[in-house]
């Protein structure tokens, strides 16, 4: 005898029902999560508490300049990171350099071609400057080096400049030493000269004899 199998009482009109059922809950839960999120928000935000500073604290005085590091290249080499000496003080920098004889070059285009590359330029040449940098530049300053560009610059400018930095601009600027100052043209005396009298303004004394009576004529 055989046993009759048993399927679930499924009608068609209870499956619309079914399918309706499942869609109404899968709607109240995506519904219900956003409402308890914003409760959250809602109750963090107006929350009341200060906050608290965090611990340990790394800087309880401020920050604290470290020991400069020391970097490893390779398996046997380690590089400081310090600055180099030239690279905090410009006017150390190391000065070797050859001027083009092609130039025929001034003392003020030797400046120029020195203080290239450099970070520094030359001053406006007004005044009495332009006496130095219209010269013509020594035989034996076509070759400068090595040396550091604070002596380059005192070297070509000579004993009677006094060279002067404004780090503000970076530039060079060349001061005539008290000592060379050449005198004033006002303060300078006309050399003594002998002068001729206006001959106009010369009286010269008349005669004062007596006349000469004539006798009576032949």
């Amino acid at each position: 005898m055989s046993v009759p199998k048993l399927f679930p009482a499924f009608s068609a009109a209870s499956t619309p029902l079914l399918f309706g059922l499942v869609a109404a809950f899968a709607v109240t839960g995506c519904s219900t999560t956003p409402k308890a999120s914003a409760d959250y928000h809602a109750a963090d935000i107006s929350t009341e508490r200060v906050p608290e500073q965090m611990k340990p604290d790394l800087y309880p005085q401020g920050a604290k300049a470290a020991p400069e590091p020391v970097v490893r290249y390779g398996r046997y080499t380690l590089v400081s990171t310090d600055p180099k000496a030239d690279q905090q003080d410009l006017l150390s920098q190391i000065v070797d350099v050859t001027v083009p004889d092609s130039l025929n070059p001034s003392v003020h285009d030797a400046m120029s071609y020195v203080l290239k590359r450099s970070g520094y330029g030359l001053c406006s040449g007004s005044g009495d400057v332009k006496i130095l940098y219209t010269r013509p530049l020594p035989a034996s300053q076509y070759h400068l080096g090595p040396m550091t560009l604070r002596n380059t610059v005192q070297v070509l400018a000579g004993p009677a400049w006094q060279v002067e930095v404004d780090e503000v601009s970076r530039s060079i600027c060349f001061v005539q030493r008290p000592g060379y100052k050449r005198p004033s043209s006002a303060s300078m005396v006309a050399p003594a000269t002998h002068q001729v009298a206006n001959p106009a303004a010369v009286s010269v004394p008349q005669s004062t004899a007596a006349p000469v009576n004539k006798g009576p004529s032949l």
